[in-house]
């Protein structure tokens, strides 16, 4: 693929990313959490079943099965989970300003757990994000589009930390799993996890067809098509460049909050979103001595 045309599908999936908070509000009016979580898996399970006999077989080393259940935990199971009780309770716009943060967590992460630098950039980045993220929660009120933001807030940076878990796992596998292999492992378990819940979920007295809609976008085109295109650009693209798409998602959350649910942000929020924004776009930007490391680098979209 052209690197042009692997840019514009970049910023396009990154786009449909930050759309998947705006269907999570909706699609909670038809649906109970337990089958949310469930569909948004079992329809990626499906693709992976179907592609199961061409994804390359791993280098099994012995240990392995330790870090492949913590990952198979963190994401998605952990992940959608506070994801998905988070945005009960805060607005679409405000869940999007802090999973932007995810990047920066795992810059934290590595160095704490692989001793990998931290650059001053990234240093000062993160300093910023953090101070958005606080600023947006702490001046976030009860209303129509949340009724308890800091507990909402609270579970969507939960989310970031399962996240930054999983990406530090997959850090430790990426040289002997492919990533195909290590995704499919992680729907199939969550899928697994995810099922007794929604079995045992009442089932909804009618289930209309953007309900339907909603999940299929929510298990197609976000915990599959978004993860390919984001792994196959790390094969391809330097990871730093990757990463700078990753501002797009709470830009994208903001806009379509706004569009479809209208909901708004208070000026001093929108100044924190401001702060989270240049945060991360600031630590994300490519320094010139950066070198192309895409196995190494991997986790920080992952």
């Amino acid at each position: 693929m052209p690197t042009s045309l692997l840019l514009v599908a970049l910023a396009l999936v990154h786009i449909i990313w930050g759309g998947g908070f705006i269907v999570l509000k909706l699609v909670q009016d038809s649906f109970t959490i337990e089958q949310i979580l469930l569909g948004r898996v079992l329809f990626a399970s499906v693709i992976y079943l179907l592609i199961w006999s061409r994804i390359p077989k791993p280098q099994y080393k012995k240990g392995d099965w330790k870090t492949l259940i913590l990952l198979a935990l963190c994401e998605p199971f952990l992940l959608f989970t506070f994801e998905t009780l988070g945005l009960q309770y805060t607005s679409a716009a405000q869940g999007g300003m802090i999973i932007a943060c995810n990047p920066l967590t795992v810059a934290i992460g590595a160095y704490l757990v692989y001793k990998e630098k931290i650059s001053k950039r990234c240093l000062i980045g993160i300093i910023c994000a953090i101070a958005g993220v606080v600023i947006v929660s702490a001046n976030g009120s009860a209303n129509e589009f949340g009724s308890n933001p800091i507990l909402g807030n609270f579970f969507i940076f939960c989310a970031v930390l399962s996240g930054t878990c999983y990406a530090l796992s997959v850090k430790h596998l990426a040289d002997r799993y492919h990533f195909l292999f290590l995704s499919a492992i992680q729907v199939f378990s969550a899928t697994i996890l995810f099922l007794p819940g929604a079995i045992s979920s009442p089932l909804p007295e009618s289930i209309s067809w953007s309900a339907l809609g909603a999940l299929l976008y929510l298990g197609i085109g976000i915990t599959f098509c978004v993860y390919l295109a984001i792994n196959y650009a790390l094969t391809r693209i330097k990871a730093a460049h990757v990463i700078l798409f990753a501002n797009l998602i709470p830009v994208s959350t903001l806009v379509l909050a706004f569009l479809i649910l209208g909901e708004q942000l208070t000026p001093i929020q929108y100044t924190g979103a401001a702060l989270v924004l240049a945060g991360v776009l600031y630590s994300g930007m490519p320094e010139s001595s950066e070198t192309a490391a895409p196995k190494e680098e991997q986790p920080a979209k992952a």
